[in-house]
């Protein structure tokens, strides 16, 4: 173990309470538009790629089956996505955004990104490359 005389490293407690300070703080600001963050990616994911499958915006948000389709259903009901029958499988629902998800999208992706500055604004350009690289390869080490 390469940390064997010392106190581990706390990469992963300081990874998720940034990920948890982000989403905490995100999910305060969407509160206006009456949109969660669970909500807003799964638009965006309709977003780069419309006329998607449940199944596919899963794997997409990394959420299940079942809270895939209560957010399908939550969206759907205030009018953000449309959803018709696969032209080869009509029991496939496939999700498109309607130019109410689109405007809903654009203000909580606005919302998303100011956010994202504010937490790396002390960073300087060649910092953030050399923290997502290394995040990168963290990942590539668990792949």
């Amino acid at each position: 173990m390469l940390f064997r005389s010392q106190e581990p490293p706390e990469v992963l407690k300081l990874t998720k309470r940034m990920s948890t300070l982000f989403r905490e703080r995100l999910e305060e600001r969407l509160k206006p538009l009456g949109i969660t963050a669970a909500q807003l990616q799964l638009l965006a994911a309709l977003t780069k790629e419309p006329g998607t499958s449940g199944a596919h915006l899963s794997r997409f948000c990394q959420v299940t089956p079942q809270t895939t389709h209560a957010l399908l259903a939550a969206v759907e009901k205030r009018g953000w996505i449309a959803r018709a029958p696969h032209p080869e499988n009509a029991r496939v629902l496939l999700a498109t955004l309607t130019p109410a998800g689109q405007r809903v999208f654009t203000r909580g992706k606005a919302i998303a990104i100011k956010l994202q500055d504010q937490m790396l604004h002390t960073l300087s350009a060649p910092e953030i490359r050399r923290l997502e690289s290394m995040l990168a390869q963290l990942i590539a080490n668990l792949e």
